[in-house]
């Protein structure tokens, strides 16, 4: 390695080498004060306390699969639950099949959306926390897999008096088409870049499903008031306002993950990525712009060590090995994660995608911002 002699560097060069250095800096304290954090993240010792959780679940023409769905919930070694199920509009024999398994479950309440109404989601989760009768709520949708046993008993167990919110992890179970492996993809680090923040004292989250949390941080707020024309998030931007330092637990536990089984969907991986940054725009300043620096280093990182290796080609390893060690930090730091939520087959495809994922983000930030203004002219 070949030592840099600053006497014969110009004062560009002077600024392009203290910038690339500062990046670097920034770059390693994001990965090991926010990711390592993370992956190293084992949940708290579990409480005994019993807090009666509601599950609220949305259906819509389910008559084939309703009876799957509910037994979903059969073996949980936790009693002290109700479900919720609220049957969206549909239109073959569903709501009857619920209100006959009703009559012999007492766990089951069954309510309904008479009529499909504009912004119905949101209507659903309203009717549905306003039946629950229980404290606490968790809300999973229909295409909910098999779930562990212990998954309420251990969810519940990590309630504290001071807690307000467990968040717990939730994808796709592995599929056939390329598509499920990007739903698969974004989803891990939608978990990881709010999993990272809310342990640092910054909390959010991409998901509203598996997460337990207080009804009452729904009705004090005022529910959906002024959030209904939100068109891909949900219940993420009642929780993003009133989450708190030091309130909310993640959990990676992968006994406590939720596994969804759905179809491959072309518009799935779009959703997503809307959602993501309708979520990301709504966020306070202080965590936009401290999500907006971990990404704007880690893409400049890489072009800032290129542009010093065409520049000065003789210090190239000394330029090049800041950038590596970076790629090497963020490699360990997504396999142990992997590992512990025992996710398989997306290593080096997710370590690619959260890299270049920064360029994703900007550009539908700009596509949003271009299809607004030709609306407004329009």
């Amino acid at each position: 390695m070949k030592i840099i002699n600053f006497q014969i560097l110009t004062t560009s060069d002077l600024i392009l080498l203290a910038s690339f250095s500062l990046v670097f800096l920034v770059q390693v304290y994001y990965l090991l004060r926010y990711y390592l954090k993370l992956a190293r993240h084992k949940d708290t010792a579990p409480n005994q306390n019993s807090n009666l959780v509601t599950i609220i679940i949305t259906v819509r023409n389910e008559e084939e699969r309703i009876r799957e769905i509910l037994n979903n919930f059969s073996d949980q070694q936790f009693n002290d639950y109700q479900l919720l199920v609220i049957n969206e509009h549909s239109e073959d024999n569903t709501y009857e099949i619920l209100n006959v398994l009703a009559e012999t479950n007492p766990k089951l309440k069954v309510t309904s959306l008479s009529q499909e109404i504009q912004f119905s989601g949101k209507q659903a989760i309203n009717i549905g926390l306003k039946g629950a009768s229980s404290p606490w709520i968790l809300l999973l949708t229909s295409f909910s897999g098999p779930i562990n046993p212990a998954w309420l008993e251990q969810l519940n167990s990590l309630i504290t008096p001071e807690t307000e919110a467990v968040v717990a992890y939730t994808n796709l179970e592995r599929g056939k088409g390329f598509r499920n492996l990007l739903c698969r993809l974004e989803r891990f680090n939608q978990f990881m870049v709010s999993g990272a923040w809310t342990l640092t004292g910054k909390p959010f989250v991409f998901n509203e499903t598996n997460v337990l949390f207080k009804k009452s941080m729904y009705f004090d707020t005022l529910g959906f008031r002024h959030k209904l024309n939100r068109n891909f998030a949900n219940l993420e931007l009642i929780f993003n306002e009133n989450f708190k330092k030091g309130k909310v637990k993640i959990s990676t536990n992968p006994e406590l993950a939720v596994r969804e089984q759905i179809e491959d969907d072309r518009g799935d991986h779009l959703k997503l990525l809307k959602k993501g940054v309708q979520i990301r725009q709504s966020l306070t300043w202080p965590k936009k712009i401290s999500l907006f620096t971990d990404d704007f280093t880690r893409i400049i990182l890489p072009v800032l060590a290129a542009t010093l290796i065409i520049i000065h080609p003789e210090y190239w390893i000394t330029f090049l090995t800041l950038p590596v060690i970076c790629i090497l930090l963020f490699l360990i730091i997504v396999k142990i994660l992997l590992t512990r939520l025992n996710e398989r087959k997306i290593f080096l495809t997710s370590f690619v995608y959260i890299w270049i994922k920064p360029l994703i983000n900007w550009w539908f930030v700009w596509s949003m911002y271009i299809i607004h203004r030709r609306s407004r002219w329009n």
